[in-house]
């Protein structure tokens, strides 16, 4: 369609409008207020405007007009396009010039970031070896950690080209226990070290780098001591960097600074912070009270409360529920200790530990990699430490036999109560698999089903013969849930479990987009905060309420029903309407 511009178009239109309007100026009322009918009037404006058209084309040279407008229009449209591919050019240079300095900033950042870590540390371990003590600094750290670099030898470990890239707590594994493959001094210290006691001793600031290009300067000066087995401390205060991150990527030719494996493994030690990094031999009973529920000469029930861990593991190797029993059980219960909690007791047969089963063994965490059946003596199953609630324990090894064999089996009966943001909605079951994340080790996830995502792109189903790992899998997980009031913002949930996975409720709400209130793992920060900041709540608000099993030995069914810790009894009494009571 041919186009005039605007200045062309108007005094056309000028032009056009008054050879048309002459006709009818004498009279135009008298005109249109005729009955003429309709087909005239038209006829008559057409002819009218031919008329005039033909005047028009006689004045002016149309086509010439037209061409000379195209011409225009097609030099504005180049000049236009030109313009604006020049200003997307300058555009993208800008934005990758500034992408690109952004980028630099933030690694200069980062780089600041860590000397100024670095040198911070250096300077605290320098002050604590001198033993500085400094009024604005808790002293009792300091002195905790002054006492450590005393009782620890140090070794060094050059690495290797082979060994460079890789994380630095997964060398440290290896290099612990390395020798640990049967000879003479594995059986003096069978104990093996596991990654995340490697991961305590980095946070904890025990171990050390020296960096490639100073590595000959720091051999040439240790020359100069004394000290030929061990790394000498001033020569840690001086040349060394410390390294905290489990993370850290190790460069070739660096060397290595670590506590040796007779330090950690000496039984002469007295520090409570090397105790931590290794697994006591037995377990130290201590008096902690214990809500009972009920208990025989084959069993024991409790009421665990928040905050505490079920047995001992790495970073909690005492305060535990078994703990607390073993005090409880060998001083204090009127049905006897039991098969395993007496000063003769020589451990649980493996074959009945409660991690024999499958779904146990897909609830141990990765920190009790080292975890011994006599740590764990009698423990079924486990909530996690925010979690309180029903909890069973077995007192003998037919009974932990026959528990551990009915959890397997999915014959018990599990109901739980949660406090979830949001509105979860009523008698709804999540089928969903959970297996453990594939960056973060310590928390759990709800696994994608691979034959669902590659259909979506086009690709053929997963077959049985599929090589993917159970791990990638992850395990069958059944939850139902069912809320019994929402009030606008949260809600108190029942919980109905078929499975037992490791944190299985907490994944499958938070998959469902309602997470458990308090939750710091799976949950929301903000929420959180308000929770702490208005009722002092640091755990998740989730209850192991009742719980229906067959005795161990009788075969009688029996139903146990734990009440609501005080802080979880406030929030939920808060949620539900005026009067109403959770049952």
């Amino acid at each position: 369609m041919k186009t005039l511009s605007p200045a062309v178009t108007w005094m056309l239109t000028i032009e056009l409008i008054s050879t048309i309007a002459t006709p009818f100026s004498f009279e135009p009322v008298s005109i249109f207020h005729r009955a003429i009918p309709p087909t005239a009037k038209l006829t008559t404006a057409t002819t009218i405007c031919n008329a005039k058209l033909q005047k028009i084309s006689s004045n002016y040279d149309l086509e010439a007009i037209l061409s000379n407008e195209k011409d225009l229009n097609a030099e504005e449209d180049d000049t236009a396009l030109m313009g604006r591919k020049r200003n997307s050019s300058n555009d993208l240079k800008k934005k990758m010039m500034k992408r690109k300095m952004k980028q630099e900033k933030q690694v200069m950042q980062q780089k600041q970031k860590q000397r100024t870590q670095n040198s911070s540390v250096a300077s605290d371990i320098s002050h604590m070896i001198d033993g500085y003590e400094d009024s604005s600094l808790d002293a009792e750290p300091d002195t905790d950690y002054v006492s450590l670099m005393q009782e620890i030898n140090f070794s060094a470990y050059e690495v290797p080209l082979h060994v460079s890239g890789k994380r630095i707590d997964a060398v440290l594994v290896e290099v612990l226990n390395e020798g640990c493959d049967g000879n003479d001094y594995q059986k003096s210290n069978p104990l093996s070290i596991s990654r995340s006691q490697c991961g305590t001793l980095l946070s904890s600031g025990f171990v050390f780098v020296v960096p490639p290009e100073d590595a000959n300067e720091f051999t040439n000066a240790w020359k100069d001591y004394d000290e030929t087995t061990s790394v000498p401390r001033g020569l840690i205060e001086q040349r060394c960097i410390p390294i905290q991150r489990k993370s850290h990527i190790l460069e070739p030719s660096s060397i290595v600074i670590y506590p040796s494996r007779d330090s950690l493994l000496s039984t002469s030690s007295s520090s409570t912070l090397l105790s931590n990094f290794i697994s006591p031999t037995e377990i130290i009973a201590q008096k902690i009270p214990l809500d009972i529920l009920y208990e025989d000469e084959h069993m024991v029930v409790i009421n665990k409360q928040a905050g505490m861990v079920v047995h001992p593991a790495a970073g909690n190797w005492d305060g535990t529920v078994v703990n607390a029993l073993s005090h409880y059980l060998m001083n204090e219960s009127s049905f006897g200790p039991g098969e395993f909690f007496t000063d003769d007791a020589k451990g649980v047969d493996s074959s009945y530990s409660s991690m024999g089963n499958n779904e146990a063994d897909v609830n141990q965490n990765d920190s009790v990699t080292n975890s011994i059946p006599t740590l764990r003596p009698g423990i079924v199953h486990r909530l996690d430490k925010g979690t309180s609630g029903v909890l069973v324990v077995a007192k003998t090894s037919l009974a932990l036999a026959n528990l551990s064999q009915a959890f397997a089996d999915r014959k018990v009966k599990k109901q739980y109560i949660a406090v979830a943001i949001g509105n979860p909605g009523e008698d709804q079951w999540i089928d969903k698999p959970i297996g453990r994340h594939p960056l973060h080790r310590q928390k759990m996830r709800v696994v994608p089903n691979p034959s669902s995502s590659m259909a979506s792109r086009g690709h053929a189903h997963l077959t049985s013969n599929t090589s993917m790992s159970v791990a990638k899998q992850g395990r069958p997980a059944m939850s139902h849930i069912h809320t019994i009031h929402h009030d606008g913002k949260l809600s108190v949930v029942q919980v109905r479990i078929a499975t037992g996975r490791t944190h299985q409720i907490r994944v499958h709400l938070q998959d469902h987009g309602t997470p458990i209130y308090g939750d710091d793992v799976y949950g929301l920060a903000d929420w959180n905060k308000a929770l702490n900041a208005k009722r002092g709540i640091t755990r998740p608000l989730l209850h192991a309420q009742r719980l229906e099993i067959n005795h161990p030995v009788t075969g009688e069914t029996l139903v146990f029903e734990a009440p609501l810790a005080p802080d979880m009894s406030e929030v939920i009494n808060a949620i539900l309407p005026a009067g109403v009571k959770l049952s």
